[in-house]
């Protein structure tokens, strides 16, 4: 089975399938009408291959394979941990085979730089073996003795794992700046250390760049949302055939954000009926609406990010405004774009317009 059909298939049973994104492509359907239904059978899956997030995909498999380590932006409801996850299957199944151990440092939220030192050895000390150790890792009291372990560690994974390894990590930007500079770093020397036929490379997946991630040759690539095509194969596949006008409505509301289709696609499957007007899309988000609204009051407390999504409410793009736009970026609100004028910025959904009343 193909990649791209399996993914179909993990979708149907209720899973989901560089640079800076474009704006997710639209998508003709040529051999239906208006009042069509589309159905799983229906999707064009060979446009699952050309969309951002799978070209995304592409280049991480690529350079993980090749013993590369890369950092990946992943927005607020992008459904990172699913895209990692499905990473994480591809290179075991794919050649040549890296195993994988996927972690998450959200854990680590609220605790102090000791604890943090003993939570990220412990994960490099499973790392080699299948999440077995016979031993803990040893435990450190400054930040010289956290550095001098990780050292110890990785050059211990690169001598007696059994498997090519890749560590994928995600909310890498829940750890205290010093802890992810140490560990950022320690990879960094590793690279250096061992210039060909590594054994083990990494993944960190962060909210936002930090000077703090720089590692490997590459610049960070970031996580698009799901374009057209992936957001109504997200709902038909839950939730079965519908109308192919009201999907695309639905579809374009959310504005491929992952966490507002599959949502969507829950409430759908349960009412039996996809919802149509604004205000029915908006109670079907639920509690996830109850958090998008709640970034939006948050910026709308700061007069300069009040008005910069008043200038964006149109949902043109406009040229991206470093002093205000980073801040917004990071809480999920605006999507970064690529375009030939330069860097831009758009409102990431029209869902958050409507919250914005």
């Amino acid at each position: 089975m193909s990649r791209v059909a399996r993914r179909i298939a993990m979708t149907r049973l209720g899973g989901a399938p560089e640079g800076l994104p474009g704006p997710p492509p639209a998508v003709a359907w040529p051999t239906l009408d208006e009042g069509a239904l589309l159905g799983p059978a229906e999707v064009d899956r060979e446009a699952f291959d050309t969309t951002p997030r799978a070209r995304a995909a592409r280049h991480a498999r690529a350079m993980l394979r090749r013993m590369e380590p890369v950092v990946m932006l992943s927005p607020r409801w992008g459904a990172t941990e699913r895209f990692i996850d499905d990473l994480a299957q591809d290179l075991a199944v794919g050649e040549p085979t890296v195993a994988c151990r996927v972690v998450t440092f959200r854990v680590v939220v609220g605790r102090s730089p000791v604890e943090c030192w003993r939570q990220t050895l412990q994960v490099l000390a499973r790392l080699g073996e299948g999440g077995r150790r016979r031993r803990s890792p040893r435990t450190v009291a400054d930040r010289r003795g956290f550095r001098f372990a990780l050292d110890e560690l990785l050059d211990e994974v690169h001598e007696q794992a059994l498997h090519r390894t890749a560590l994928l990590a995600h909310g890498c930007e829940q750890l205290p700046v010093e802890v992810l500079g140490d560990l950022v770093g320690a990879w960094r020397d590793y690279r250096e250390r061992h210039p060909d036929a590594r054994r083990c490379t990494a993944l960190f997946s962060a909210a936002d760049t930090s000077p703090w991630l720089a590692v490997g040759d590459r610049p960070p690539f970031t996580l698009s949302d799901y374009a057209e095509t992936e957001a109504l194969a997200a709902i038909v596949g839950r939730a079965g055939p519908m109308p192919l006008r009201g999907l695309e409505r639905a579809a374009r509301f959310t504005g491929g954000i992952p966490a507002l289709v599959e949502k969507l696609a829950d409430v759908t499957r349960v009412r039996g009926s996809l919802p149509s007007r604004p205000a029915e899309l908006l109670e079907a988000f639920g509690a996830l609406g109850e958090e998008l609204r709640g970034a939006v009051e948050i910026a709308n407390a700061h007069e300069q990010l009040a008005d910069r999504l008043g200038a964006l409410l149109d949902g043109e793009p406009q040229p991206l405004d470093e002093a205000v736009d980073r801040a917004l970026i990071s809480a999920g609100l605006l999507r970064p774009l690529r375009t030939a004028k330069g860097p831009q910025v758009a409102l990431r959904a029209p869902a958050i317009a409507a919250y914005m009343g």
